[in-house]
């Protein structure tokens, strides 16, 4: 039995107690003048907070206080204390400079403490929140050395929403937008939350979106809200804000679709003309070495001539194109067409991969029964075999267990196979 060294048991405790006893004297390392900022407390002065709803909105005021106190594991500030005892090195790169900087954390001073700004901040996320009437207060508490700042919040009671109301103009953006009212986020006798309003914005882009408005953004629309009705509610207004430009107001068709499939990433001068360009059933392939076959792009093409803009079938198009396991990259971008307010042409840049790639591997097992062996594989695999996107895979492989010991010493195997794929991408749904 291996005979335990107390001493080196001793030199381990007399280190662990050092650490711990250090990690809790870290004040005698700031300068003079100084304390060190533990962190925050958010206390609540309000009947009309439920348990729970204290709980979460304490929680979230909590991680929005700046600075972050030092880390602490069970109230010890390990990483402080590293910095501490790591002194002043004059290289970084030195080993205790490393454990200065890259273990250690420097103190967190209540001299950067901006409790004003904290105010501020806790007072517009309690507003954001439904919260219109908040009193937030601040103030320090210093105890050896140890700085927390308190906070005291007395919020009334939240709002919630009565009524929504959308844009009833006769506009064509107007009427897309109210098309789309039964599916808001903003309900009736909900609380107001800026979250669920910036959440509604987007929903409504998006739906725009599939509507043809391709230069919609979800910054051109503006939600009011009256807290003038009484008995702590507000009806809210979505309005387009004044100045949206005419490319936001319009749905947009498709002219002219473009695919190049020669396109390189790397080469500034990769052809991006129309002239080469050869029409198959709507749509426009620029491939002057004619490496593919313009069917091969049929179904992976969601846009036609004529088509409505939407962002469903853009990305859908470009997820269809990368899953033809023929192109490394593929980009498109939208332009209008000159002269024309309502016309958008779109163009897709494809990078081919390597058509044909050969690899080698070479593995090896060991079985429990004393059986040892090994293969080699030997794969080829060819892009785009027929020109139409079609991957041709050949594998050849050879290998061998033998048995070294027990009652098959001597039984060997050989095993050799070769097989072939040939996959042609269609999309079946």
């Amino acid at each position: 039995m291996k005979r335990i060294n107390p001493n080196k048991n001793l030199w381990l405790l007399f280190v662990i107690v050092s650490l711990i006893a250090g990690a809790c004297s870290n004040t005698k390392y700031l300068p003079a003048g100084e304390s060190l900022y533990i962190g925050a407390d958010v206390k609540f002065d309000s009947a009309n907070l439920k348990k729970k709803q204290r709980k979460t909105l304490k929680a979230e005021l909590n991680t929005l206080a700046r600075p972050k106190p030092n880390s602490s594991i069970l109230g010890l500030r390990f990483k402080l204390y590293a910095w501490n005892i790591a002194g002043h090195p004059k290289k970084k790169s030195s080993p205790r400079g490393w454990f200065k900087h890259k273990f250690g954390e420097p103190p967190v001073l209540l001299s950067s403490l901006n409790l004003d700004k904290n105010v501020q901040v806790l007072d517009n996320t309690m507003e954001n929140l439904g919260f219109f009437q908040v009193d937030v207060k601040g103030d320090t508490l210093v105890k050896n050395r140890r700085a927390t700042a308190r906070y005291s919040v007395r919020p009334n009671q939240q709002y919630t929403i009565r009524q929504i109301n959308f844009p009833s103009d006769s506009s064509v953006l107007a009427k897309a937008i109210t098309e789309s009212a039964k599916y808001t986020l903003l309900k009736p006798g909900r609380p107001f939350n800026l979250d669920v309003i910036k959440a509604e914005h987007a929903r409504i882009d998006a739906d725009l979106k599939e509507k043809g408005f391709y230069y919609f953004s979800p910054d051109y629309l503006l939600t009011k809200a009256d807290s003038t009705v009484g008995e702590d509610k507000v009806n809210m207004y979505v309005t387009i804000k004044p100045g949206v430009p005419s490319d936001g107001k319009t749905p947009y068709s498709i002219k002219n679709v473009f695919v190049y499939t020669q396109f390189s990433l790397n080469a500034p001068g990769s052809d991006t003309s129309t002239a080469n360009a050869t029409l198959y059933k709507g749509y426009y392939v620029v491939d002057r070495r004619q490496v593919y076959k313009p069917r091969m792009f049929e179904q992976a093409l969601q846009f036609k001539s004529g088509d409505l803009y939407s962002r469903n079938n853009h990305n859908l198009s470009l997820n269809r194109l990368i899953n033809l396991g023929a192109f490394k990259f593929v980009k498109n971008r939208f332009e209008k067409v000159p002269g024309d307010s309502t016309l958008l042409n779109t163009y897709y840049y494809l990078t081919p991969a390597t058509k044909q790639a050969l690899r080698l591997e070479f593995g090896g097992n060991t079985k429990s029964n004393n059986v040892t062996g090994s293969q080699v594989t030997l794969g080829w695999r060819n892009r785009n075999l027929f020109r139409g996107g079609e991957v041709l895979s050949v594998n050849a492989s050879a290998g061998f267990e033998a048995t070294y010991s027990g009652a098959f010493k001597g039984y060997n195997m050989y095993r050799m196979g070769l097989d072939a794929n040939l996959t042609f991408p269609r999309f079946i749904i």
